[in-house]
């Protein structure tokens, strides 16, 4: 089974590979290859090569060092370089891997999102980052639903806060560690890459056949509350 993983350099990217590793995995990451630019998707599915039987999408971006935040804070260019990043980069993935993976028979197609797209926190105020996280399970179900009669599969994961160096604001933020007890009440901790890792590849895998359309929450019971 062959994988093409966005992302693959970043700390649930790289996860994924470690994870996947008893596939043929294709990673892609800058600067050879950009998702998130236009033509980029279709080089990172052409280098794949065929067939193709499984995508995810592990490309992402914090935009608080370019003033996201609040939404009467947040900056023009957080916002429209989050939305760019974390969901347009989504789409046009699915743009030119769903007819790869319909072509193969069937696949899936992971994406990874955030519980911040689904609930909100007063610690984590980031109207670029939750809006673009909100509409990748928007896009997630309309990609499913288009894609379910191929035979291909469409779902996120919504992690939680992870340890990797996207979340460092927050792994090294002593008010936000005492609060992970309540925030994160499964386990008391951040999350690790490979527990994302490990639902990527369960909804990869054919154990998920009949799973499509849906946000698997690895969030350590953040969305619980």
């Amino acid at each position: 089974m062959r994988i093409l993983v966005a992302g693959a350099r970043g700390g649930i990217g790289a996860a994924c590979v470690d994870a996947l590793s008893a596939y043929e995995v294709v990673p892609v990451d800058l600067p050879e290859c950009d998702v998130t630019a236009p033509g980029g998707a279709e080089d990172a599915v052409r280098l794949a090569g065929e067939p193709l039987h499984g995508i995810v999408h592990a490309v992402g971006m914090s935009g608080r060092r370019l003033g996201d935040g609040p939404v009467t804070e947040a900056s023009d260019e957080a916002w429209s370089e989050v939305l760019r990043v974390n969901l347009e980069s989504v789409f046009r993935l699915l743009r030119a891997g769903l007819p790869a993976l319909r072509e193969a028979g069937g696949g899936s197609f992971v994406v990874i999102g955030s519980a911040l797209g689904q609930s909100v926190d007063r610690d984590f105020l980031t109207a670029a980052y939750a809006a673009s996280k909100a509409g990748v399970l928007a896009l997630v179900r309309v990609a499913a639903l288009e894609a379910a009669p191929w035979g291909v599969r469409v779902n996120a994961v919504a992690a939680g806060l992870v340890d990797t160096p996207m979340a460092a604001r927050a792994g090294t933020d002593e008010r936000i560690q005492r609060r992970l007890p309540e925030l994160q009440p499964l386990g008391g901790g951040m999350v690790s890459p490979a527990d994302v890792a490990g639902a990527v590849a369960w909804l990869l895998s054919p154990a998920s056949a009949t799973t499509t359309g849906a946000s698997l929450p690895v969030d350590g019971g953040w969305s619980l509350r």
